[in-house]
């Protein structure tokens, strides 16, 4: 057969495939491009509600350290660790004896300066008199002050303390403790040793191995080395608490030679200014002085006496009771007859009343958080609970997160829960999700209905297979949904889905509507 031969029934073929081509093109030239698919939602009323998400940590809602302001002896521990308290209730007891002999002295001393500035006010308006030698004097007491102040204060520093009985070896206070330590220590092996001997030869003389008598003299010795170690102990304890009273009364003295230097001086610039005016308003103006220097050591030594009282400062629980340094080792939990310095800690104070979380809101959120909103907290810890807090804090300064390569900005936000519950514990981690807005009875509608273009945006109504291009006023949104301002009603059906392909007045074909959400809200 020859290949370039055509057959005969390609050429009406090519004549009908045209006619069928022209049919087609005509019935889309007259009917227009097929309908485009989409589905929609039926707009109606709902509550949008915003959440932002963040990572928390419970904790207790304030922690105190409280610490001694004034050297003393511990006299009185009222609370335990673990022991609930109100604000001011008494928590401990120091000595008060060296305090309050100064304040009675300070008022005795005030009742005499405003005596003294009485008699000066009432002779000052008839006569006056100058009184240099007083520089003289007030010089010479001021140096008299320093000098004391200063021999004081090296007699502590060489550790010039001594218990009763030592005084008269030289001995400082470190060396008589060290002394009383090791007698102790001795005479706790002795008695380890004699009671092993004893105990030995009790098991012997059951066993007929040994005489009576050997067991006697055994137990004469154990009962020896007992009574040593009493005796010893005994001594130790009474040498340590003379030391810590002749520690309190050398810091006692001492405070007080500074406010005798103080007063000197206060009253040397007194007896100056009197002898160069020479006038009868000097004595006034002195006497104002050392009724205002009186005041002022009153003033002071009633503060240390109050320090004596040791108070809780808010309702909380006792965390920890202080401690101090056992000669043997060790430490051991503050106890009466313990010396307590300034600034040593007495007790540690936790705060009662609902838990509150430390959320880190990232630096680009932080501009949402408002004080007062609402935030609702959930943990793997305490599953099955969605607990209630409110904003109360947020932190004035950003903290860097530096932590394997993150260099993310945090805000510190304090959220209060609005109870206690039993099963929460200072320092678990949970999940926060603070409600930054909340838009009740709008028209809500997913973000894929609304198409933007520049600072407008548009939603496609559909009607009678037709697409409506309209434009809408968004209220707030979060990730999935939008509230609508204006542009909507209720009752209106959008396209969410193809809604790129769609043009004003484009043909669609649409699924049957669907309710719109009625609460949504952020992940």
């Amino acid at each position: 057969m020859d290949l370039k031969q055509r057959p005969k029934w390609l050429g009406p073929a090519i004549v009908g495939g045209a006619i069928v081509l022209i049919i087609i093109i005509s019935v889309i030239a007259k009917h227009g491009p097929a309908p485009v698919a989409v589905t929609t939602i039926a707009v109606k009323p709902g509550t949008l509600v915003n959440k932002l998400p963040e990572n928390g940590t419970l904790s207790l809602p304030q922690t105190a350290t409280i610490a001694a302001q004034t050297a003393s002896t511990i006299e009185r521990i009222l609370v335990r660790e673990g022991g609930r308290v109100r604000a001011g209730d008494l928590l401990m007891k120091l000595d008060d004896r060296a305090a309050s002999a100064k304040v009675s002295a300070d008022d005795a001393a005030v009742a005499q300066a405003l005596a003294t500035l009485r008699k000066a006010q009432q002779t000052a308006a008839v006569s006056g008199d100058s009184n240099v030698q007083s520089v003289a004097q007030a010089q010479e007491n001021l140096l008299s002050a320093q000098s004391q102040l200063q021999s004081d204060i090296n007699a502590k520093r060489e550790g010039q303390v001594s218990a009763a009985g030592f005084a008269s070896l030289g001995l400082s206070g470190q060396s008589q403790l060290a002394q009383q330590v090791s007698q102790l220590k001795d005479t706790e092996t002795n008695l380890r040793t004699a009671k092993e001997q004893y105990d030995g030869d009790v098991a012997l003389y059951k066993m007929d191995a040994i005489a009576h008598l050997q067991l006697n003299r055994d137990q004469a010795a154990y009962e020896q080395a007992q009574a040593a170690y009493d005796s010893a102990l005994r001594q130790y304890t009474l040498t340590k608490q003379q030391l810590n009273d002749s520690v309190g009364q050398q810091d006692a003295k001492i405070a007080a030679d500074r406010h005798a230097v103080d007063s000197s001086r206060a009253a040397l610039s007194a007896a100056q200014i009197q002898a160069g005016q020479n006038t009868a308003a000097v004595d006034v103006a002195s006497a104002q002085a050392g009724e205002a220097s009186a005041s002022a050591q009153l003033q002071y030594d009633e503060e240390q006496l109050a320090y004596t009282e040791v108070r809780a400062p808010f309702n909380g629980v006792v965390q920890t009771l202080g401690n101090v340094t056992s000669p043997l080792g060790g430490t051991a939990d503050l106890s009466v007859g313990d010396q307590v310095t300034p600034g040593q800690t007495l007790f540690t104070i936790a705060g009662s009343g609902p838990m509150v979380v430390k959320a880190q809101v990232d630096e680009q959120d932080v501009i949402s958080v408002k004080l007062g909103q609402h935030a609702f907290i959930t943990g793997e810890d305490f599953p099955g609970y969605s607990l209630v807090g409110t904003v109360v804090r947020i932190a004035p300064v950003v903290i860097a997160q530096n932590q394997a390569g993150n260099s993310a900005k945090n805000v510190e936000t304090t959220i209060a829960l609005g109870k206690t519950y039993p099963f929460l514990r200072d320092g678990m981690s949970c999940d926060v999700d603070i409600v930054t807005g909340k838009a009740a009875n709008a028209l809500v509608v997913p973000l894929s209905a609304i198409v933007d273009d520049g600072a407008k945006h548009y939603a496609f109504v559909i009607g009678s297979g037709t697409a409506k291009k309209t434009q809408v006023t968004e209220g707030i949104k979060n990730d999935t949904d939008v509230a609508i301002a204006k542009g909507l009603k209720s009752g209106d059906v959008v396209a969410t889905t193809n809604i790129s392909s769609l043009k004003d007045g484009s043909k669609v074909s649409a699924t049957a509507a669907s309710p719109a959400p009625t609460g949504s809200s952020g992940p």
